[in-house]
């Protein structure tokens, strides 16, 4: 993540570094110019110096006049920049030589005027005048003005940064800091968005000015493409719900239709049993006397035939009707797991698969608070689910196991299956997501059912704990 670095800091900083980067490139031409003005000036004076004073020094030195050669090098040698002068002979030996204090640890440089006396015939030489000079005294006041001047300058440079700054903070930045104020502040997801107002004083009008027209554009699109999209998404969830409810009804038509064999077995065996009795009726009223016992019989075979049929369209239809209003109400768990293998057992037996129960904690009297219709939907998705994932298995088995721990309760459905593969478990809960081969499922059942699961305030999961395959519904027995 970037760091944030405000506009006033940044200029503060570049006015700082350029400033100072022209500051000391002036500064270097300018002192480099003065500098080698002043070795120049002391290079002439030591020339003319030389020049002027080497005839008289000739002549006294041509005299002998030691007084006078003494008098002329002392007076040289007062000079500021002058630290030392020397007369040698023409064999190179010292005949005179005066220097300042520390002569020997100054920096210096010399230079030679030779001594030479001319009469009418000839020119005599009578050896060299040396003048040594320093670059010391140009040197510190070369630095002396050179902090005076970056110190003067330094305060001339601080002085322009903050009444820039100033400036930059009236004109600019203030107005910045309120955009960018208003921009995070501001509800980009509102219908009515509010418009940007800048806090200006001047009557005319600058780039800010069309930074706000602009922002404010911007705001007006937003707001438009919020309304468009609230009234998008309005549409979008009203079709969402009918979609939803149509996915429903699919799955629980669909459910129906999964148990239309189980009902066409329970139906039919009946009737079967049904027409037999009463062709038997019918012989044995011919016979004289009718035998009363047979009689009895088969007129108790159809009795118990009617209830069975009357005991599973009840069930059929306790299943098939409309679940959207259904209240909670108290329900016994062993009736109500009876009418689910009314519905179902037969079929499921007649593919080769064993259906068994177990009840855990759970008597006859065991009695939970539920929607008995959602329930029992739950109860029959699993065995379908567990009938499909099993088939072509050799001697497939079933098994619902009823499990009370306190106050909840579970239906867990286990199957013969190896269980159930981790990438699937993540998405066989939600919506349309199918293992079934296409046009053997819709792919909401599972969802359904856990929506089923959280309306009772419970929940529907894999019990991994499990070697074989085994999904649980579990809620509390009271809500």
């Amino acid at each position: 993540m970037k760091r944030f670095i405000s506009l006033r800091r940044k200029l503060m900083i570049a006015i700082l570094l350029i400033s100072s980067l022209i500051t000391l490139v002036t500064t270097a031409l300018q002192y480099y110019i003065e500098y080698k003005r002043d070795i120049n000036y002391v290079l002439q004076t030591l020339s003319h110096i030389g020049s002027s004073s080497r005839n008289s020094l000739s002549r006294s030195l041509w005299n002998l006049d030691d007084l006078q050669i003494k008098v002329q090098l002392d007076s040289i040698l007062k000079l500021r920049d002058f630290v030392g002068v020397a007369i040698y002979d023409e064999d190179g030996q010292v005949y005179y030589k005066n220097t300042k204090p520390g002569f020997d640890d100054i920096d210096k440089f010399s230079t030679k005027f030779p001594l030479v006396i001319t009469d009418e015939e000839s020119t005599y030489g009578l050896g060299e005048l040396v003048i040594w000079a320093t670059k010391v005294h140009i040197n510190d006041n070369l630095i002396s003005r050179l902090i005076h001047f970056f110190f003067g300058q330094f305060i001339k440079t601080l002085m322009i940064i903050f009444t820039m700054l100033y400036l930059f903070r009236i004109f600019i930045t203030k107005h910045l800091d309120f955009i960018v104020n208003f921009l995070k502040d501001v509800d980009l997801n509102s219908e009515s968005i509010e418009k940007l107002t800048l806090r200006k004083r001047s009557n005319n009008i600058d780039e800010l000015d069309y930074v706000k027209d602009s922002i404010n554009n911007m705001l007006d699109r937003v707001a438009k493409a919020n309304l468009e999209t609230n009234d998008k998404i309005q549409r979008q969830e009203r079709e969402i719900q009918l979609q939803k409810a149509a996915s429903i009804n699919s799955a629980r038509l669909a459910s129906l239709g999964e148990m239309a064999a189980n009902i066409a077995h329970e139906v039919n065996n009946p009737l079967t049993v049904l027409s037999f009795s009463g062709k038997k009726i019918s012989h044995l009223l011919n016979e004289d006397p009718p035998n009363i016992e047979r009689l009895k019989h088969f007129t108790s075979m159809i009795n118990r035939t009617v209830d069975r049929m009357t005991k599973t369209i009840t069930s059929l239809k306790r299943l098939s009707r409309d679940t959207s209003e259904e209240s909670f109400e108290v329900v016994e768990v062993h009736s109500m797991l009876e009418r689910v293998l009314d519905l179902c057992e037969m079929s499921i037996n007649e593919k080769g698969i064993t259906v068994t129960t177990e009840f855990v904690d759970v008597d006859k009297n065991t009695a939970i608070k539920c929607q008995e219709v959602k329930i029992t939907q739950v109860i029959i998705n699993l065995l379908n689910n567990a009938c499909y994932e099993i088939k072509g298995m050799n001697k497939p088995w079933i098994k619902i196991i009823v499990t009370r721990n306190n106050d909840l309760i579970s239906f867990s459905v286990v199957d013969c299956g190896p269980g159930i593969s981790m990438e699937i478990q993540e998405r066989m809960f939600e919506p349309f997501y199918t293992t079934k081969d296409i046009g053997e499922g819709t792919g909401v059942g599972l969802s359904i059912c856990t929506s089923t699961a959280i309306e009772h305030k419970g929940r529907l999961f894999v019990d991994n704990s499990c070697s074989n395959t085994r999904v649980t519904l579990e809620f509390p027995t009271t809500l």
